[in-house]
């Protein structure tokens, strides 16, 4: 009976610990599962475009689309990021990229000395050559014909600065006129209101033949520059900014976003403008 007894006692105690060890291990895979299903988990990154700026971000169809907003969305796909865009006019944008309420802006966002001061770029991925589009039935042929006349351009736009500068250079009487949007200085050119406005030429060349406008470009380049993404100086910025950057190089060199635009300028922006 005692035997009996033993025998019992040493399999109840056997069940026990495998019963422990069975918790233990539905435990330890329950914690994999979890820690595996947060990894898995994409990060949602907050960037910015005006969704009315052909060809670098416009809507179609109720969707968000453009060159520099495919540019982005290539390179946070290959890096595993969601993205969730947050539309208005371009300074709200800057300022909300500087309030950290934006991780990046995709809107033909150009390098300055002035915004190098505030953020961090990535490699360009666009050149830029910028001039003046005027009514194409206008008796202006260069930029020197527009002697006191009005000129329009857009808000915090580094076109705006790029023609300051140009006016304090040549000393030309050009007035400025500043709208919130590109559609609004187009308008008022081919309206008369004002006598030509302020772009990047690819932009203006792509538009025109897109819409059939009726205008044309004027032979100068008031200056010329480079676009990339911006990043906040802090460290979780200067992690996004290298990885974007690593990315970006990747599908500059494998011709990826030269198709893209020859997609939406119809010429490659991604080479240095003479």
């Amino acid at each position: 009976m005692k035997k009996w007894s033993k025998l019992i006692f040493r399999a109840a105690a056997l069940t026990a610990v495998l019963g422990g060890l069975t918790a233990c291990a539905n435990t330890d895979s329950a914690a994999e599962s979890s820690e595996a299903s947060v990894t898995e988990e994409k990060v949602t990154l907050q960037v910015g475009a005006t969704g009315q700026s052909f060809p670098n971000s416009y809507m179609e169809d109720n969707k968000l689309v453009g060159y520099d907003v495919e540019v982005l969305e290539a390179i946070a796909a290959n890096l595993g990021y969601e993205l969730e865009w947050t539309t208005g006019a371009f300074d709200g944008l800057q300022a909300s990229l500087n309030a950290g309420k934006l991780d990046t802006i995709a809107n033909n966002f150009a390098i300055t000395p002035e915004r190098a001061e505030t953020v961090n770029f990535t490699t360009p991925y666009a050149y830029t050559a910028s001039g003046i589009a005027v009514k194409a039935d206008s008796a202006f042929e260069s930029t020197e014909e527009l002697e006191g006349e009005t000129i329009g351009g857009v808000a915090g736009s580094n076109k705006l600065t790029e023609l300051e500068a140009y006016i304090a250079d040549t000393g030309l009487g050009i007035e400025i006129r500043q709208y919130d949007t590109r559609e609004g200085p187009q308008e008022d050119t081919l309206k008369g209101q004002v006598a030509g406005y302020v772009q990047d030429k690819a932009v203006l060349a792509a538009t025109i033949k897109k819409d059939a406008l009726e205008l044309r470009i004027l032979p100068e380049n008031i200056a010329t520059g480079e676009v990339a993404f911006p990043f906040a100086k802090d460290e979780a910025g200067e992690k996004l900014r290298k990885e974007f950057d690593e990315e970006l190089q990747k599908l500059l060199a494998d011709g990826t976003i030269k198709a893209l635009s020859e997609k939406y300028y119809g010429v490659d922006v991604t080479e240095a403008t003479e």
